[in-house]
């Protein structure tokens, strides 16, 4: 992941080395905690890079959308073990907790300049928040939500789905975007939902 990270930001003069090992460092403490929310990190950062770059959006901010899917669950690093590594359905107290982890995440990142900087901490912090407004931590809906967040929702929903988790298998990939696709206008943006399924028109890598 660091090579990956220094070969997509190494033309970026702003981006130093000291960035780069920040970045490595928090991705491998949630490793330490989680290695199941560690491999789902790194995936929701390659499917957000896809999905920015189906928009066209410049290098920079294709970057910067690697970077907030690999740090989406930062905040994770604060939930107790007993809730992260549940098996089973959790209690409505143990659901309000883990449902903190996009604040601790942003306030994480926001202690780092150059990651606040270029607008991860916000992305973080928005990422669970759904189109019909019934989302967390704030409620927002449709507009308000910020494009990059709208991305991460898209990549992490995608990627929870078609992964093995404690409580579940995975969901095959038809399944999952079956789901995608009746989630659209309710949890997740349109647009972002047909842009991530055409840059997955080609998934032999997937496979």
């Amino acid at each position: 992941m660091q090579k990956l990270l220094k070969t997509m930001l190494y033309c970026h003069q702003a981006t130093t080395n000291l960035m780069i090992d920040t970045i490595h460092s928090l991705i491998t403490s949630v490793n330490a905690r989680d290695p199941y929310t560690y491999q789902h990190s790194l995936n929701v950062g390659f499917y957000a890079w896809k999905i920015a770059n189906q928009f066209q959006l410049g290098e920079e901010e294709c970057v910067n959308m690697y970077i907030a899917g690999l740090l989406h669950d930062i905040g994770k690093i604060g939930t107790p073990d007993s809730i992260l590594r549940k098996y089973g359905e959790l209690t409505k107290e143990e659901w309000e907790l883990i449902k903190k982890h996009p604040e601790t995440g942003c306030a994480i990142v926001q202690m780092i300049g150059p990651l606040q900087n270029r607008g991860i901490d916000q992305t973080i912090l928005y990422h669970h928040e759904r189109m019909d407004g019934q989302g967390y931590p704030h409620g927002l809906s449709s507009a308000e939500i910020p494009l990059g967040a709208k991305i991460v929702s898209v990549a992490e929903a995608f990627d929870a789905m078609t992964t093995v988790r404690l409580y579940r298998p995975a969901l095959p990939y038809g399944e999952a975007v079956e789901q995608l696709i009746d989630g659209k206008g309710t949890q997740f943006d349109p647009i972002v939902v047909d842009a991530f399924l055409k840059s997955m028109a080609d998934r032999s890598w997937w496979d």
